[in-house]
């Protein structure tokens, strides 16, 4: 196959060597016929490394797996491995964005100066929004995320706590500090404070809890506050 490859190069040089040096005295029939057998041996290399390709990874296959294979084969078992590797990598985020969320909470609570409370938030941050990527990049492919920040409503309002259900979560790129708007003239605002695989816990930044109630819905604001 090299060989072949490496005799259609040769003779695909050649041809242009003499179209080149007899271009000016051949009649224009000459040239036309020069210029279809140029692009006839182009196509035909083509062809050949094409070939010659498939081949090596055919070879490479074969090695690897030790045993013999079609493409139709192979390829349903790298999709197999591909599913497994997506179902591993979404509990996984699933799982870093829950110890994100926790840490977050006994940061809270232990006594940690602002600057080194500051730079642990910030790795969180990036944390959760790795793990909300790769999340939406398993997940359904018709949802559609923007949806999600257009249409996020209250699941559930608990006014001892003084805080909200949202029904946003990372997998829909929620992350803790984003800011949403809702009511009238969305003078409500609230922000997320912990953020979950679909869902979120927000607190009233501006406005009254009162006139909160489940079913009500926000949007979200391009800037993030913390």
């Amino acid at each position: 196959m090299r060989l072949a490859i490496k005799r259609l190069t040769l003779l695909f040089l050649a041809v242009l060597a003499c179209f080149a040096t007899g271009l000016r005295a051949a009649d224009p029939g000459e040239v036309e016929r020069l210029r279809r057998e140029n692009a006839e041996l182009r196509e035909q290399l083509l062809r050949e490394r094409k070939r010659l390709r498939d081949q090596t990874l055919f070879l490479a296959a074969v090695a690897d797996e030790g045993e013999f294979s079609s493409p139709k084969e192979r390829e349903a078992r790298l999709l197999t491995k591909l599913a497994a590797l997506c179902a591993d990598g979404d509990k996984l985020a699933v799982k870093a964005a829950e110890v994100a969320s926790e840490v977050r909470r006994l940061l809270r609570e232990l006594p940690v100066d602002a600057a080194r409370r500051a730079q642990l938030n910030l790795l969180l941050d990036e944390l959760e929004r790795q793990a909300g990527i790769f999340a939406a990049l398993v997940g359904d492919p018709a949802a559609d995320p923007a949806e999600a920040f257009r249409q996020c409503r209250v699941l559930a309002v608990n006014r001892e706590l003084g805080t909200l259900l949202m029904d946003i979560g990372f997998r829909q790129g929620a992350f803790v500090g984003l800011i949403l708007r809702g009511g009238e003239g969305n003078k409500i605002e609230i922000r997320l404070e912990d953020v979950r695989s679909g869902v979120s816990a927000a607190k009233v930044r501006r406005g009254e809890l009162s006139s909160i109630v489940p079913g009500m819905v926000f949007n979200a604001e391009s800037r993030v506050k913390r």
